[in-house]
């Protein structure tokens, strides 16, 4: 395993001055690369998109689905028999049908929110924001400091420390999943 100092960059121009400012601080072809990070959930990790099989942010929506769902139909009754004076059904069902509908989809949006960092699984990873990503190769004694002073002095985002394969000039198995330690 190599030790890997990694930098996220949301200026492209920082970015490429990082990686001239690489080579000049002793580092080889070979030993940093620069790659661009999807938006969290369009990594492709499943077969049929996305990353996980759930959002930790998702938690809560079926039930506030079913809440919605249940309230909406009550609601779209209570109305619809009043309207009709409780003499004709079908009305009564489609706005309760109708009702259920648009409040299953209410209770569902109410429920969401962003996922926390401390919630963070391996189903439910909280992923850094998408942007241009620089790695850094730091096997070589005394390169791990010359990374971090090189990207941070750049403004590198989310600037973190991990191991991982290094093979070709490149970090073969990067997840976006798995945030880097500070």
């Amino acid at each position: 395993m190599s030790r890997i100092v990694a930098g996220r960059f949301e200026n492209p121009l920082a970015a490429d001055a990082a990686l001239a400012d690489l080579q000049r601080a002793g580092f080889r072809n070979g030993e940093y690369e620069s790659f661009y990070v999807t938006p969290p959930g369009q990594h492709g990790a499943h077969p049929i998109g996305g990353d996980s099989h759930s959002d930790a942010g998702a938690r809560t929506a079926g039930l506030g689905a079913v809440a919605g769902a249940v309230l909406g139909a009550l609601a779209g009754a209570i109305v619809a028999a009043v309207a009709t004076g409780g003499e004709q059904i079908i009305p009564v069902l489609l706005a309760a049908g109708l009702c259920a509908y648009v409040g299953s989809f209410m209770g569902t949006v109410l429920k969401l929110r962003r996922a926390h960092a401390t919630e963070h699984t391996p189903e439910h990873p909280v992923e850094i924001p998408a942007g241009r990503m620089i790695a850094v190769n730091v096997d070589r004694p005394e390169m791990e400091p010359r990374a971090v002073d090189v990207l941070r002095r750049h403004g590198a985002i989310d600037l973190g420390r991990a191991e991982g394969t290094w093979r070709d000039g490149s970090w073969r198995d990067f997840d976006p999943r798995h945030p880097l330690h500070a």
